[in-house]
Formats: structure tokens, C-alpha cells, sequence
């Protein structure tokens, strides 16, 4: 809300300003133009300079920084590069006497882009050039190149309790593309769904995605590369890979353990435990038939198999864990 209200104020002085001070500006091109002119020239100006905030405001901070920086750095080194002309060249000063406004321009403009283009190293070797906003929650969370690829990825963040800003590496984006190419067509197939996940999370509706093409020297792998870009945003990593959970706390970075968080999320089952279940296909074996727990889990209940699309009650007997996840084995309770 304060920042809707002093776009107002910033729009509203702009108006102000130009249909008092303005003329200056046109009055050589338009003297006989109205006080309004002016106004709206401010109007106008003022619009723009909003647009732009809103059109890169992901990235806004960090390029009015570089901008300043630039600015000053160029400034400084005219002033610097003048001094020593005007002390080597004493009493000979009259072939470069037109020569400051040309020296000024040129060298600001040089630091100024050398800078904005370099702005991400910059942000790498001085951190605090960037704003860094106070988050609940630690910031935003970084996501680490095997949680892309994760299936379980999109339907937590849609339910909004873990954040609201998400940032993602251009590297590992790139990583995921190159694997749709695999030979393997599992490897590939799961590099598609990655790369479509990332479509559906970009689409989501008050989630935040960012994708950062900060140059980080000196990193190889990408679970480094992740590690080293949440330092960098004050963020949390997010990981199901044990051993990018482990790198992150042995270097004191927070870290979102996704393997942990959603096993604590699954229901929890033991031997002798009374379900409710909807029967919704055949087992393997004869008389069997199987449902799903509400974290995919398989149930495969014993007598079940004329109970197809009904739901039954029955008992737990033992739960068997394989590569593709948890599975239960339960019988018709009497």
C-alpha cells in the first residue's frame, strides 16, 4: 500500500514540476506552449521511470546499484584522468581546453557499462552492493538441481506454506535441457517432465519464479552452485539429495531437507492399524485388490478383489519398501 502511494506522491510532483520549471526545457522548441505542457511532459516522464520499475522490478535494485556505482566510478576517474592533464600539461592547456566535456562523457559511459555488464561478478566479489530484503523465513529458496527433476515438487509449493519466491539457476536449467537429448529414454523422459515442471511453477499464481544467470567462479558442480547462490540471496536450499543436505549444513547454509519433509507428510502406517480404503484396481495376485494412500503409497488388501470402486475397511499386516516407494499389505477386516 506505501508503495502504491508514493508512486502517487512521485507522479503527482512530477506534474507539478513540470508545468512550473519546464518551460526551461522547451521553451526554445515550443514558446508558446501552455503551462500543461509541461505538466505532462512530468506526467509522462514520471509513467515511464514507473513501467520500468514494474517491467524489471525482479532485478531493479541490483541494476540501480551497478547504475550508481557506474556513475560515480566514471566520474571520479574524469576527474582524476583531468587533474593529471591539467598538472603534465601546465601553461599548455589551450588544445585540450574543449576537451573535459568529451573526456567526462566518455569515460563515465565506458565504467558505467563495463560495470552494469559485470554487475553480477560485482555482486559476487561485493555482496552488499544488493539490497537484501528482511524475509520471513529465511529468504527465498534455491532450488538444487535434483529437486527440478522432483514430482512432488509442484503440488508443495501450490499449497503455499513454504515460500513465495523461488530461484532457480540458469545452469541447472540448462542441465535439464541437455539431458532431454539423453540416449536413455528414462533419463530423458524424466529431463522432460523437469523442464515442464518448471512451466507449471512459473504459472502459479502468487509464486515468484527467478531465474538467476549469476556468474559464480570457481564452481563446478551444480549442488555447489546452489549452495553458493543461496549464500549470495540469504535464501534456503531446497534438496531430496542427502548428500547436498549434509554439504549444506557442514557449510552453515539453511537447508529445506524435502526427502525429510516429505516423509513427515506421508501417513503413517503400522502393522494391526485400521484403514479406510478405496479399492480402485485388481492386485497382481488372484482375490487381491489394491487402492492408494494420500502419498501415492501402494495398498494391496487381501479378498479385496470383487471390491473394486467400493470402500473398505481393513487391517494392516506389514509394509514392504522398494525403489519406487513404500508399499502395504492389509486384509479385509471382519
Amino acid at each position: 500500500m506505501l508503495i502504491h502511494f508514493l508512486r502517487v506522491v512521485f507522479v503527482a510532483l512530477a506534474v507539478i514540476i513540470g508545468m512550473t520549471d519546464g518551460r526551461r526545457f522547451y521553451d526554445s522548441v515550443y514558446p508558446a506552449a501552455p503551462a500543461w505542457f509541461g505538466g505532462i511532459m512530468g506526467f509522462a516522464v514520471a509513467v515511464t521511470l514507473i513501467a520500468a520499475e514494474q517491467a524489471f522490478r525482479s532485478r531493479f535494485t541490483r541494476s540501480l546499484v551497478a547504475f550508481l556505482i557506474g556513475l560515480a566510478g566514471g566520474l571520479a576517474l574524469s576527474w582524476l584522468v583531468l587533474s593529471v592533464l591539467r598538472l603534465a600539461l601546465q601553461g599548455s592547456e589551450g588544445w585540450y581546453s574543449n576537451l573535459d566535456v568529451p573526456i567526462v562523457l566518455v569515460l563515465t559511459y565506458l565504467v558505467m557499462v563495463t560495470v552494469i555488464r559485470n554487475a553480477d561478478r560485482l555482486r559476487v566479489v561485493v555482496p552488499f552492493v544488493e539490497f537484501r530484503a528482511e524475509r520471513r523465513g529465511g529468504g527465498p529458496l534455491v532450488l538444487a538441481v535434483d529437486l527440478l527433476g522432483d514430482g512432488r515438487l509442484l503440488g508443495l509449493l501450490k499449497s503455499g506454506f513454504i515460500a513465495d519466491r523461488v530461484v532457480i539457476h540458469q545452469r541447472i536449467i540448462a542441465h535439464w535441457e541437455a539431458l532431454t537429448r539423453s540416449d536413455d529414454p528414462a533419463q530423458a523422459a524424466r529431463s522432460r517432465r523437469a523442464i515442464e515442471s518448471l512451466v507449471e511453477l512459473r504459472a502459479l499464481p502468487g509464486l515468484l519464479v527467478e531465474i538467476d544467470a549469476t556468474e559464480i567462479p570457481a564452481t563446478a558442480d551444480l549442488p555447489e552452485l546452489a549452495i553458493r547462490l543461496a549464500r549470495l540471496e540469504t535464501g534456503r536450499v531446497a534438496s531430496a539429495d542427502r548428500d547436498t543436505v549434509h554439504r549444506c549444513s557442514a557449510q552453515g547454509v539453511p537447508v529445506l531437507d524435502f526427502a525429510a519433509l516429505a516423509a513427515a507428510l506421508s501417513p503413517t502406517v503400522r502393522p494391526g492399524e485400521q484403514l479406510d480404503l478405496l479399492i480402485v484396481k485388481p492386485g497382481e495376485a488372484r482375490g487381491q485388490g489394491a487402492g492408494f494412500l494420500d502419498d501415492g503409497s501402494l495398498v494391496v488388501v487381501a479378498g479385496a478383489a470383487d471390491r473394486i470402486g467400493q470402500t473398505v475397511h481393513c487391517t494392516v499386516l506389514r509394509m514392504h519398501t522398494t525403489a519406487n516407494g513404500r508399499m502395504v499389505f492389509a486384509e479385509l477386516s471382519v
